[in-house]
């Protein structure tokens, strides 16, 4: 998958409570796809809560606070260059009080490693608040799926 192909996250998402809070939460995710694929550290730190956890999609761990999760981006990006994810949204949910909401969709990895194009993907859940200003993603859970060309 190139960089500069990368799909939309806001396609054919299915919108549940209120919609136009749920229309935020998917530019929310649009705008994080973008920060990863521009490798915008800010820009990806605007979007993360200051606790935020990952839970990788293998064996990778557990990944906890915004700063570890910045500080493992620069890592992966600087050992891999043409590394780009993607989060493909499928639903999204408001709560009832309009301060939560919950993502599920799909998932897409891919970079080169040893003259191998390697390919990742999966199913992902997300949690996100609103704290008063903007969504942010308190939590994502990824699982693994599909594995080409990689070890696995």
């Amino acid at each position: 998958m190139s960089r500069k192909a990368r799909p939309s996250a806001s396609r054919d998402v299915q919108l549940t409570g209120d919609k136009a809070l749920a229309r935020q939460v998917a530019s929310a995710r649009e705008a994080f796809n973008t920060a990863l694929d521009a490798r915008d550290m800010p820009a990806i730190a605007d979007v993360l809560s200051e606790e935020a956890m990952l839970v990788p999609g293998d064996e990778a761990q557990l990944i906890t606070g915004r700063q570890a999760q910045l500080d493992a981006w620069e890592a992966v990006f600087a050992s891999m260059p043409d590394i780009a994810y993607v989060r493909a949204p499928a639903r999204i949910e408001i709560s009832e009080d309009g301060l939560l909401a919950a993502e599920t969709g799909r998932w897409r990895g891919s970079w080169s490693m040893d003259g191998m194009s390697v390919r990742y993907s999966g199913r992902y859940f997300a949690k996100w608040r609103h704290d008063g200003t903007a969504w942010r993603i308190e939590a994502e859970t990824f699982v693994t799926m599909k594995r080409t060309g990689g070890a696995g």
